[in-house]
């Protein structure tokens, strides 16, 4: 019996897929647990459309993330912050600001899960950090400035 997989199956199938199984494993067990439904032709059509949505909307974010990346890479951001004479800053500077200064500098929107290895920044000057976008780490420099009052 052909069977559409509504969750991963060790040794059956993923979640999405057309499985080939006994009756009796369909009927007695994935069917009842949820883990599968029956695979009509109506529902295999539908699970085609719909992995055919999935590919084109990776399509579309991996060429949104190389656009972004090309306006990112060496690009800049500059953050004022309090700091003491010998251009130490009071606080660290979190991660929320420097996505802020990006996209309010750069206009785009990165999220924080983004950021990779960013080690507290805790002095005046510049700071390279990486970005990831799309599995591609992009170098990125951030300057940090004395904050007047």
């Amino acid at each position: 019996m052909k069977v559409i997989m509504l969750r991963d199956v060790a040794g059956v199938g993923q979640k999405g897929t057309i499985a080939r199984v006994s009756d009796g494993y369909a009927m007695n067990f994935l069917i009842p647990q949820k883990f599968a439904e029956m695979a009509t032709e109506e529902k295999v059509n539908e699970t085609h459309k719909r992995k055919a949505e999935a590919e084109a909307m990776v399509v579309k974010q991996m060429a949104e993330w190389k656009e972004q990346a090309t306006r990112l890479a060496n690009a800049s951001v500059t953050v004022r912050m309090e700091a003491n004479e010998k251009g130490q800053l009071y606080s660290q500077i979190p991660h929320a600001k420097i996505l802020e200064r990006i996209s309010k500098e750069l206009g785009i929107n990165v999220k924080e899960e983004c950021l990779v290895d960013v080690r507290p920044i805790k002095s005046l000057g510049r700071t390279e950090i990486d970005l990831t976008l799309g599995g591609k780490r992009i170098p990125f420099t951030v300057f940090v400035e004395r904050k007047e009052d």
